[in-house]
């Protein structure tokens, strides 16, 4: 069984695995909330899951009261960069990218749309998938962690790629 760890510490691993598989991809990559050939597709900014409701303490609907309660967080991002025409190939050098880390790996379709998941050892989920009409998106789930009691810091809206930071 994995440790339970804090959210600040999970959200910030989340982030180190995006931007790690996105430093193996080529350059021209990036990972937003929106993509510009897809102005309507806007994605979340991320979602903390709770466990189960009945281990909910907060009768009086007090807002601290999520605090201390087990919870995951989810996120999902356009991969900005790849066209209909190229997903593909792209997805296919995620899936590379992940395998090689020694990730857990497993795909549901042999046509398109593509879809492919992964499970870090330290318990992170990650799926990228092709959509209907071939766009790319990536997303990543943490494990489990206890609710922090000030949990407000944001994920970015828009990861590049850190080949400018070498």
């Amino acid at each position: 069984m994995l440790p339970i760890v804090t959210q600040a510490a999970a959200r910030a691993q989340l982030l180190r695995h995006l931007t790690e598989t996105l430093r193996a991809l080529p350059a021209e990559l990036s990972l937003a909330l929106w993509h510009p050939d897809l102005p309507k597709a806007r994605m979340h900014d991320g979602a903390t899951l709770f466990g189960s409701p009945f281990d909910d303490d907060d009768a009086d609907g007090d807002e601290g009261g999520d605090v201390g309660r087990s919870a995951v967080f989810d996120i999902g991002y356009w991969v900005v960069g790849t066209t209909p025409d190229t997903s593909g190939a792209y997805l296919d050098m995620v899936m590379r990218v992940w395998s090689d880390r020694g990730w857990t790996m497993r795909t549901s379709r042999d046509s398109p749309p593509l879809d492919g998941f992964a499970r870090s050892p330290d318990g992170y989920g990650f799926s990228v998938r092709q959509s209907i009409n071939g766009y790319l998106s990536m997303s990543g789930t943490t494990p489990t962690f206890m609710v922090d009691p000030n949990p407000k810091v944001p994920f970015p809206d828009r990861i590049d790629h850190p080949a400018g930071e070498l």
